[in-house]
């Protein structure tokens, strides 16, 4: 069992690895499918290089923002 934060609800979610739909391995990160207990299909991505790369989409977002 494993938990999740449901995108739907916001609530934390205790979920059976039987709701595990499909494993997709990504260069950058591991795309983890699973149905939710709201019925919905859910992805779940992990990784350090998927962080970064959202880290330094975040940054180069503000950085528009800001006009710099």
């Amino acid at each position: 069992m494993f938990l999740i934060t449901c995108p739907v609800t916001g609530t934390d979610e205790l979920v059976a690895e039987r709701r595990i739909r499909s494993v997709v391995n990504h260069p950058t990160h591991i795309a983890l499918h699973v149905e939710c207990p709201c019925g919905e299909l859910h992805v779940y991505r992990t990784g350090r290089r998927w962080t970064a790369a959202a880290q330094r989409r975040t940054a180069d977002a503000d950085r528009a923002l800001v006009g710099v």
